[in-house]
């Protein structure tokens, strides 16, 4: 067994090295988000979404995929984040309001101003893309 100072040092230098638990703020989590996308981690970004946020795209990239007999691709990350010309420059990310499990941010880009919601699953901030689309 270590002395107590050798124990007091490894902790100490284990929580140097640990990251802060408050980077995982929504407008963190949206820049990581928006990161990823541009880095083209597909996957990446997908996991940052909310799970309710992923069934409803996965549903709907079956549905497409299933109508054109499986010429589109039915692997949701790769369909929803298909590379774009154009990225949005992020301006600012502003938190509107937020609680325990949901933050709202307001996003301006070099296009346009939105309003953004985030949940929070299992610890994480996720992005919820689906809340006021209809579900067919």
């Amino acid at each position: 067994m270590l002395p107590i100072k050798s124990r007091i040092f490894s902790f100490i230098a284990f929580c140097a090295c640990s990251p802060p638990l408050e980077t995982a703020t929504p407008e963190n989590t949206l820049q990581q988000f928006l990161g990823a996308l541009s880095q083209g981690e597909r996957g990446k970004a997908w996991q940052m979404l909310s799970s309710d946020t992923q069934m409803f795209l996965a549903d709907k990239v079956a549905a497409v995929s299933e109508n054109a007999s499986g010429l589109i691709s039915a692997t949701p990350a790769n369909m929803v984040f298909m590379p774009k010309l154009v990225q949005p420059v992020l301006g600012k990310t502003e938190l509107v309001e937020a609680d325990e499990k949901t933050a709202l941010l307001r996003v301006v880009t070099s296009q346009k101003s939105t309003l953004l919601t985030m949940k929070k699953e299992a610890g994480q901030w996720k992005l919820a893309l689906n809340l006021g689309v209809p579900h067919e």
